[in-house]
C-alpha cells in the first residue's frame, strides 16, 4: 500500500540508545526480514555480535543489547549492521566526575495537510534537524533526548488515529488502531532531517500526550474507546520508541528509566502511562515507589547531578491561571488541567518537587535540574523553597517543528505571568521565554570542589535565514 507521508514510510533503519560504560542498546527496523546482524567494536576489545530476530509482530522492529567482554569507560565505538556504521562513545564509570554534552527537545510536527487532503513537509521548519545535528556535532554532543510528543497522532485528519472512529464507529477493531499508530510512527520518523538527527547521536526517548492523543489522562472519564487506543499507542510506543531506553523491555507503562553517565544521572518519567485528572494520578504508586526508592537509595549516593525529564513542565502555569480555569467548562479547560499546578495535579507536584530537594539537600555539590516540552514554547525557571534553601532548575525546549498560534502565543505570555500567587511552599523565578522553534544544548563540566557547571542554551531556528541562533542562556553551579 502506497504510504501517504511525502518521504514515505521507515523501511530500514538502524540507530543507537542507552549506553554503559561496556555496552549499547541498538534498534532496528527492516520491514520483511527475518533478521540482521549487529556487531559492536571498540578498541583492542574483542568484538561482539548477535542476530537481531524481527516479525511482524513487532512491525519488523527489534532491539539488540550489544555488551564487550571488559569494560572500555569513555572509550569510542562502533556498531555495524549491514552497510551501516553508527559510532558512539561508552558512558565513564559510574560515581566517576564526568563531562556531558548532550541536546534535547520535544514536539516532532513537519507536516501540513494541502487543500486536496494530501501531507506535505514544511520544507523551511523542517531544515532546523540537519542544523541541530551539525550544530550538537561541532559541540561534542554525546546523545540526544526526545522529551515527547516524536508523533502527532491526532493532529492532521489523514494521518489521525482518530479516524478510524469515523470508520468503524466507537469500537474499531485494535488491529486497525495498532495499524495506523504504526503508520505514523514509520512515516514520522522518516522525515529525513529528524532521521539523521536521530542516526547521528544515541537517542533516549519518553512519551507525552501526542504519541496517545492530545491531553491524554487530562480529559476526564477515560472510555473504552480511549483505554482502546490507549493500548495500541502503548503498544507502538513500546516498538518504536521504549526498547531503544535503559532497561527499554517494558510493553506496558509505565515506561520510565534511568540513564547513569559517570555522577550524572538522567530520569526519564513516563507522566502519560498512569496520568489520571479525575483520580488525582500523575506518575502512579508503582512508578513513584521506584522512583522514591532510587532516590534514597545506593544508586543514587554517587551521583551528583540529576536531570529529571518530566515531558510536561513543573513549573510554568502560574497556579492561580489553573485555579482560574480548573472548573470552567470552556475549550481551555483539558490544556489547563494538564499542567502540573492543576487542582488534579498540584499534590503530585509538591511531592514531587519535596522528594527532589530532599535529594539534593542530603549530600553537598548536588544539583536538580527539570527538562521539559510540551507547550510549545522555551522558558527556563528557578524554583526554590520558601522554608529552606533547596534550589531546582528547569528548562523547556518546544518545540523542534510544530507551529505555535496565535493563541498558543498568547496563552504562554500569560501563564508565565504571577507564578508566585497562591504558592505557600515555593517561590519561582522566570528566567527567560523564547517562541521560535528549538532545541536546547547542555554542556555539563565537573568541578575541582566537586559538582557540576551547567551551561543550557535554547538554540532558536531563523527558518528564513536557514540557522540557529541562541535565545536563552542559563549557566547554574552547586549552591546557587
Amino acid at each position: 500500500m502506497p504510504s501517504i507521508f511525502p518521504n514515505g514510510d521507515l523501511d530500514n533503519a538502524v540507530e543507537l540508545g542507552a549506553i554503559d560504560e561496556r555496552s549499547v542498546r541498538v534498534w532496528v527496523r527492516f520491514a520483511e526480514q527475518a533478521s540482521v546482524t549487529a556487531t559492536l567494536e571498540s578498541g583492542d576489545h574483542t568484538p561482539y555480535t548477535e542476530a537481531i530476530h524481527l516479525s511482524a509482530d513487532t512491525d519488523w522492529t527489534g532491539v539488540a543489547h550489544l555488551r564487550l567482554d571488559q569494560p572500555a569507560p569513555g572509550a569510542s565505538f562502533s556498531v555495524t549492521v549491514g552497510d551501516r556504521r553508527l559510532e558512539g562513545t561508552f558512558a565513564p564509570e559510574p560515581g566517576s566526575p564526568a563531562a556531558l554534552t548532550f541536546g534535547f527537545g520535544s514536539c516532532h510536527m513537519p507536516y501540513g495537510e494541502a487543500e486536496d487532503g494530501s501531507v506535505f513537509v514544511r520544507e523551511a521548519d523542517a531544515a532546523i534537524y540537519p542544523a541541530i545535528r551539525d550544530d550538537l556535532r561541532r559541540a561534542g554532543g554525546k546523545l540526544f533526548l526526545f522529551a515527547g510528543d516524536q508523533i502527532y497522532a491526532d493532529e492532521l485528519d489523514p494521518i489521525s488515529v482518530r479516524r478510524a472512529l469515523r470508520e468503524y464507529g466507537d469500537e474499531p477493531p485494535p488491529d486497525e488502531l495498532l495499524y495506523r499508530y504504526r503508520r505514523n510512527y514509520r512515516g514520522f520518523f522518516n522525515e529525513p532531517g529528524f532521521r539523521s538527527l536521530r542516526e547521528a547521536f544515541p537517542t533516549l526517548c519518553i512519551w507525552d500526550d501526542h504519541d496517545i492523543y492530545d491531553n491524554w489522562g487530562s480529559t476526564g472519564e477515560k472510555t473504552r474507546t480511549d483505554m482502546l487506543l490507549f493500548d495500541a499507542a502503548c503498544r507502538a510506543y513500546s516498538e518504536y520508541q521504549h526498547t531503544r531506553n535503559p532497561d527499554g523491555d517494558a510493553t506496558r507503562p509505565p515506561f520510565h528509566w534511568i540513564q547513569r553517565w559517570g555522577d550524572i544521572a538522567i530520569i526519564a518519567l513516563d507522566v502519560r502511562g498512569a496520568r489520571d485528572y479525575e483520580r488525582g494520578v500523575m506518575a502512579g504508586p508503582a512508578q513513584w515507589e521506584w522512583l522514591m526508592s532510587w532516590l534514597s537509595g545506593e544508586d543514587s549516593r554517587d551521583v551528583a547531578t540529576v536531570f529529571v525529564i518530566s515531558s510536561v513542565p513543573v513549573a510554568h502555569t502560574a497556579r492561580w491561571f489553573t485555579l482560574l480555569f480548573d472548573y470552567i467548562p470552556t475549550r481551555f479547560q483539558e490544556s489547563v488541567r494538564d499542567r502540573w499546578s492543576s487542582s488534579g495535579f498540584i499534590q503530585s507536584r509538591n511531592q514531587l518537587l519535596d522528594a527532589l530537594f530532599a535529594w539534593e539537600a542530603s549530600a553537598r555539590h548536588r544539583q536538580v535540574v527539570i527538562l521539559s516540552g510540551d507547550v510549545h514554547c522555551a522558558s527556563a525557571f528557578t524554583v526554590r523553597q520558601r522554608r529552606g534553601n533547596g534550589v531546582i532548575r528547569q528548562v523547556t525546549s518546544s518545540a523542534m517543528t510544530t507551529q505555535i498560534s496565535s493563541e498558543q502565543v498568547l496563552f504562554n505570555r500569560t501563564v508565565v505571568r504571577g507564578n508566585n500567587l497562591f504558592e505557600p511552599d515555593y517561590r519561582f523565578e522566570r528566567h527567560f521565554l523564547s517562541l521560535p522553534n528549538n532545541y536546547g544544548g547542555i554542556r555539563v563540566q565537573p568541578l575541582a570542589s566537586g559538582g557540576h557547571r551547567i551551561i543550557v542554551a535554547i538554540r532558536s531556528w531563523d527558518p528564513q535565514r536557514g540557522r540557529l541562533r541562541t535565545t536563552g542562556r542559563l549557566v547554574t553551579h552547586p549552591g546557587d
